[in-house]
């Protein structure tokens, strides 16, 4: 009999799905924004569009701007770290990518926004 051993869980914190339309822009990035799928307290998804199948830079900046009836969320200039970039193979799209980045040295104030972002759009 095959024993499967519980596989180690790498995250600090759980992914949360994000609800709405909230949209990220990477600098540098495309110059399009991307879409926020889902997001922790330290880091981020972004579905978003290859731009004439050319490979980005590094992404070192991200702003999450989320609309709201009551209120809009803009967190700009996050610091952050490139963790992974592949194609989106669950998107019909084939230029769609998955960016997922790791919140890097965050103010104080920056992770106040954060939270407040999180209870606002992630479930």
């Amino acid at each position: 009999m095959k024993i499967l051993s519980k596989q180690t869980e790498r995250r600090h914190h759980k992914r949360f799905a994000v609800i709405g339309s909230p949209v990220a822009m990477m600098k540098p990035g495309p110059s399009r924004p991307g879409k926020v799928t889902c997001i922790s307290p330290d880091s981020v998804e972004i579905v978003y569009d290859q731009i004439n199948g050319t490979q980005l830079a590094e992404t070192d900046e991200l702003d999450i701007l989320a609309a709201d009836f009551v209120r809009p969320i803009y967190l700009e200039g996050l610091p952050v770290k490139l963790i992974s970039d592949d194609s989106a193979s669950g998107f019909r799209d084939l230029t769609a990518r998955k960016r997922v980045l790791v919140f890097d040295h965050l103010t104080t104030d920056q992770r106040n926004q954060l939270q407040s972002f999180i209870y606002s759009f992630a479930y």
